[in-house]
């Protein structure tokens, strides 16, 4: 590849998958690997995220906010490869990846880079267009891949683009878009939960600024409404603790959930993952160290919390110390520290089921909150 850019091309250090151009003059769409399909961008701060999963051959994985799609080829790419190394046996289960988006354009940019650039893995995806926060789709059949399971339910393939098909579907509960194994009636009416969970969650984008810089072009008043405002800073952190709590409910005991933003507020992270704490105690949830930490050379930040004494009461946070002990080893990537684009990642381990609080929403806040801090005394 290195002939192809003109330049040299290394594999980044402890990141598995990814490789870093040298000459930052050189664009990614310049290369044929690009436009043949057979690489794909993706910053390495979103790699990080996804990895945190460890995701395994077998396993059944969800990407609660799956748009654009880049982390999902990146899951359905680890499934697909970790399964071919442990020989790709007909009678070990498939696995699969599950992408939900509620917005449709962006779910359909996602659909158009799976038939890109999931040559081979595609067959493991499947995109449902629907609310990430009351998403309640089970995993699929193990044997979805099996043509004796799925013969009884045949597809029409000349139906792939209808849109009334697609919304009968959807009606159905099946997928708006799988192949044809992965998106049958046997397929769908699995009854398991996930072994991995991501949730990537809407965010105000402060940490990227690639993203930031697409404002000169918006127009810079839209930052305002889009990242600055009350209204938005507010209702973030409100849908981001959501969609946390319902990728943890479809989570299976034993199983990871790796809750991330590409912001840096601590409203969008540590708030959002301390009041999840809050509701769900130590022999519930754990968060973890991620063990690729241990080989990579991406420098990491700790979480941000209070100095001192002072500081934790200003931000009123006293009772909430304990808290900030048990999302010790969630953390961030600092763009002037990580050479990344900026985000907040943490691990957490499902030790079994607890409350389930789909149907208290009114109690599914932030740390900061007076409920939060009512449930803490």
């Amino acid at each position: 590849m290195s002939d192809d850019a003109g330049c040299e091309v290394r594999p980044v250090a402890g990141v598995p998958g990814f490789l870093e151009i040298a000459d930052s003059k050189v664009k990614l769409s310049q290369l044929q690997a690009y436009k043949s399909g057979a690489i794909v961008g993706m910053d390495v701060s979103s790699g990080i995220a996804a990895l945190a999963l460890s995701v395994s051959p077998g396993d059944n994985v969800l990407d609660l906010c799956c748009a654009p799609g880049a982390k999902l080829l990146f899951l359905a790419e680890m499934l697909h490869n970790g399964r071919c190394n442990t020989g790709g046996s007909d009678n070990i289960a498939r696995g699969s990846v599950t992408g939900v988006d509620i917005s449709a354009h962006r779910a359909a940019t996602c659909r158009s880079l799976v038939k890109k650039y999931a040559v081979n893995d595609k067959a493991f995806i499947r995109l449902f267009l629907d609310d990430g926060t009351t998403f309640d789709r089970k995993a699929p059949n193990a044997f979805w891949w099996n043509p004796k399971e799925t013969q009884s339910t045949p597809e029409a393939r000349n139906k792939s683009n209808d849109m009334t098909w697609r919304k009968q579907r959807q009606a159905e509960g099946r997928p708006w878009f799988a192949g044809k194994q992965l998106g049958s009636a046997y397929a769908c009416c699995g009854t398991e939960l996930y072994d991995r969970v991501l949730v990537d969650a809407e965010c105000t984008h402060d940490g990227s600024l690639a993203h930031v810089y697409k404002y000169e072009r918006w127009g810079w008043e839209q930052l305002d409404s889009r990242v600055i405002n009350d209204n938005r800073s507010a209702s973030v952190p409100l849908l981001q603790t959501r969609l946390l709590e319902n990728g943890w409910r479809l989570l299976k005991p034993g199983g990871i959930l790796v809750y991330s933003t590409c912001s840096l507020s601590r409203y969008q992270n540590e708030y959002v993952l301390g009041g999840f704490l809050s509701r769900h105690p130590e022999d519930e949830a754990c968060v973890e160290m991620v063990p690729l930490l241990d080989s990579s050379t991406v420098a990491v930040s700790p979480i941000w919390k209070p100095e001192s004494d002072a500081e934790w009461a200003s931000h009123g946070l006293e009772r909430q110390r304990h808290l900030f002990d048990r999302m010790g080893h969630s953390f961030r990537l600092d763009p002037t520290v990580s050479n990344t684009s900026g985000m907040f990642v943490a691990r957490i381990r499902k030790l079994k089921h607890g409350f389930d609080f789909s149907d208290h929403a009114d109690q599914l806040v932030p740390l900061g909150s007076a409920k939060t801090e009512h449930s803490n005394k």
